[in-house]
């Protein structure tokens, strides 16, 4: 059984992975033999993720982050991918993810080390190069040629905008957004201002061109350069397009892309997702058919990876009551 203080341990470190906008949907569940993951259903994306595979993403993320927060303890879990049940009845307002029963002792995992180092960096990267000391996953094509990433760099800006021509999906990127250090929430979830690399100027600005100022703004064709990020695409160092089996669970695929990340982290690089890519059907039939990823893969995430040109900025995480369901 996990005492109240190493599952509390363990619960803060794998709430450091990764989740899309920051809603971190994942909720656990604690027993003798183990441990429950579901998803919290009111933290996730019903515009930008109807089909809930960024919300099963995110609760793979934070899944293999808790199997490597408990292997730092000496604990071991077998970990059961419950996604594809849909099982939303035995939690009410919650969907069941995965189950982690505990195993024996077990060793280590170096990567856990990286739980801590790994953020997000939405900005410029620095343009000196990065050691990728030979760096390969079979799940990702590495692109690292300036003519690959000044394409992903295009592609991605048509995407992007083509994204938040939608207005329910920018009044959802608003919801999450934390443009104020006063909004209740600041400190608990979503994106703050730091995080976006915004000062408070940028912030209001962000509020009004995402809000009410949009359409006047795009029939005067100045949303594009609201919206660019290819200066700091090409910036980049490597840009990876993360795929997994058609077929796979995205909890699963969740698991995998965490490490991924941490691998990017142990090697000094933070990450930046080009999410429109691979949510944008003809630019993900695009990257898949550049990059020879077949009908049988799934493209999951474009993400770009590099140095950061500042410090990691503040995390905003929910405190451990909000974690428990």
């Amino acid at each position: 059984m996990i005492t109240q203080t190493d599952l509390h341990a363990a619960m803060a470190r794998a709430a450091l992975a990764p989740t899309v906008h920051n809603t971190q949907p994942a909720r656990w569940r604690s027993d003798e033999a183990g441990l429950t993951l579901a998803c919290d259903l009111a933290a996730t994306l019903p515009s930008g993720d109807p089909l809930g595979r960024d919300a099963g993403l995110s609760c793979g993320a934070v899944a293999e982050a808790m199997v490597l927060a408990l292997a730092a303890r000496g604990q071991g879990v077998q970990v059961t991918d419950l996604w594809a049940q849909g099982d939303r009845a035995s939690i009410p307002g919650h969907r069941i993810a995965a189950r982690l029963d505990l195993t024996g002792p077990v060793a280590t995992d170096p990567l856990a080390a990286m739980l801590e180092r790994r953020f997000t960096w939405r900005g410029r990267f620095d343009p000196a190069p990065a050691a990728l000391f030979g760096w390969g996953r079979a799940d990702a094509v590495l692109v690292t040629d300036p003519g690959g990433k000044g394409w992903l760099a295009a592609l991605g800006d048509d995407a992007g905008l083509a994204v938040m021509r939608d207005p329910a999906l920018r009044h959802e990127l608003l919801h999450w957004m934390r443009l104020s250090p006063r909004h209740p929430r600041h400190a608990h979830d979503g994106l703050s201002r730091a995080a976006m690399g915004f000062g408070a100027l940028e912030a209001l600005s962000a509020r009004l061109a995402l809000g009410p100022l949009w359409p006047l703004l795009d029939r005067l064709r100045l949303t594009r350069p609201l919206t660019a990020e290819a200066t700091a695409t090409t910036s980049s160092a490597v840009i990876a397009c993360f795929h997994r089996p058609a077929d796979e669970s995205p909890l699963s695929s969740g698991r995998a892309y965490l490490r991924l990340c941490l691998e990017a982290a142990h090697l000094g690089l933070a990450g930046w997702p080009l999410a429109a890519l691979s949510d944008t059907a003809a630019t993900n039939a695009a990257v898949c058919a550049r990059y020879g990823i077949g009908p049988d893969r799934r493209l999951i995430q474009v993400i770009r990876f590099g140095k950061p040109t500042g410090p990691m900025p503040p995390r905003a995480r929910r405190p451990a009551a909000e974690l428990l369901c």
